[in-house]
């Protein structure tokens, strides 16, 4: 089982740096992650609703139902477009840090300090 619970608490603490570092009020309109989304909750919801549909899809190939592997296929692509979208608009909002006025340039050759134990080099 994939662990995502992190995400949240991610969400949760990205968006306090934000509005630390932030020189002017944020626009909560401008930013897909707020307060009281859960990341975790939107993709538990998708990911349960997409299993659920392709139940539906394998039981109309089975029984040749051309309809209801039209509309399943319809409703796959739109949860699993939900699920990209929620990891595409964080990703977005992510890349604002970057935009903030007093953020340092990041240096080419930077590396993790080693007494962080970050086991991806």
């Amino acid at each position: 089982m994939i662990d995502i619970s992190m995400l949240d608490k991610f969400k949760d603490a990205y968006l306090e740096l934000l509005k630390q570092r932030s020189s002017e009020e944020l626009d909560a309109d401008d930013l897909y992650l707020s307060e009281g989304y859960s990341i975790v909750e939107s993709i538990q919801r998708d990911i349960r609703n997409l299993n659920l549909t392709i139940e539906l899809f394998l039981n109309a190939k089975e029984n040749n139902d051309e309809l209801a592997i039209q509309a399943s296929l319809l409703r796959i692509s739109t949860f699993l477009s939900g699920i990209y979208g929620v990891f595409y608009q964080a990703g977005e909002d992510v890349d604002r840090y970057t935009l903030l006025p007093n953020t340092e340039d990041f240096p080419e050759n930077y590396k993790i300090p080693e007494y962080y134990n970050y086991p991806i080099k």
